[in-house]
């Protein structure tokens, strides 16, 4: 299986317009995928846009649970529902799984899997086994999601390699086929390269926290002057809304970073998380060059940050 993809800008927007479907597409979008002199592909107001309205909405490609790269923190969501739990499915995959979902089946197909491969102690929540179901479901793609999917640009990091290095350690079994792991491997590039990191529906009592992948968001490109923002309307759906007048033709753009921060803080994240280096007006901007003092721990909480 190839995992290069060129496909062109105008199949992308055809394909992104087929995968949101007459229940996210509006007749009249006010929004179109051009070509972006900031990076790759981008999203661009088909007209003029006011501040508070919403943009767009995007439905999921792929989601999962979050986990946590803080091994201490035992909580976690039900990988179906993402109610949060601490119960492991009895039949021993080693995943999370509340009592509703256990009988559907969604989790059957992953149970399945994950038992034949084995887990060394499927007892007890394990973060890298959590995160692999969303590059696992990867693998169930049909045709149209799986072109969109290979589409998503990939950042190739020596942290990712060791994520699924970590992750097949967990198993007795897991395959080794190299195409296999090769795609392990490229489909954790692109999560952790696009993926968007949110919680179940506002209000939701004990909700879990989820990373999902939005084809059509993903290609919203970051500016440290955003014009647009997002949350998410339930675990599957991802709602974009501008912060401020939009005009026609201007490309619709966020922030990977916390807007407060200083200069040296969003220009050392994105560099370490999204392997670029910021030159927007923002951060060429003089007087917004200050001394930044860092606490222990400040890497390893950006890398927890931006995964």
């Amino acid at each position: 299986m190839s995992l290069k993809s060129n496909i062109s800008t105008v199949d992308l927007a055809n394909l992104i317009n087929a995968h949101l479907g007459s229940e996210y597409l509006k007749e009249q979008p006010s929004w179109q995928v051009f070509d972006s002199p900031i990076s790759g592909r981008g999203i661009f107001a088909s007209r003029d846009i006011a501040p508070g309205e919403v943009i767009l909405k995007d439905r999921a490609l792929v989601v999962g649970p979050r986990g946590t790269l803080d091994t201490s923190n035992s909580k976690t969501s039900c990988v179906v529902c993402y109610r949060q739990l601490e119960v492991m499915c009895k039949n021993g995959c080693g995943l999370p799984i509340c009592s509703e979902c256990s009988q559907g089946n969604r989790h059957a197909t992953e149970c399945e899997l994950f038992r034949r491969w084995k887990p060394k102690d499927a007892t007890k929540i394990n973060s890298h086994i959590l995160r692999l179901v969303s590059i696992v479901r990867c693998f169930f793609l049909n045709d149209l999601q799986r072109k969109l999917f290979l589409s998503l640009q990939p950042h190739s990091d020596k942290y990712y390699m060791l994520e699924l290095q970590k992750a097949t350690a967990c198993f007795e079994h897991f395959p080794k086929d190299r195409e296999m792991l090769e795609y392990f491997y490229h489909s954790i590039c692109v999560f952790n390269t696009n993926a968007f990191d949110g919680g179940s529906q506002k209000g939701f009592e004990n909700e879990g926290r989820v990373r999902a992948l939005f084809p059509l968001a993903a290609m919203l490109n970051h500016q440290c002057r955003p014009n647009a923002e997002h949350h998410f309307e339930n675990p599957e759906t991802i709602v974009v809304t501008a912060v401020r007048p939009i005009k026609q033709g201007e490309e619709i753009v966020t922030s990977y970073t916390k807007l407060l921060w200083s200069t040296m803080t969003r220009k050392m994240f994105l560099k370490m998380t999204k392997h670029f280096e910021c030159c927007c007006e923002r951060c060429l901007d003089p007087t917004e060059r200050q001394p930044v003092t860092y606490k222990k721990g400040f890497v390893s909480n950006f890398i927890q940050f931006g995964s």
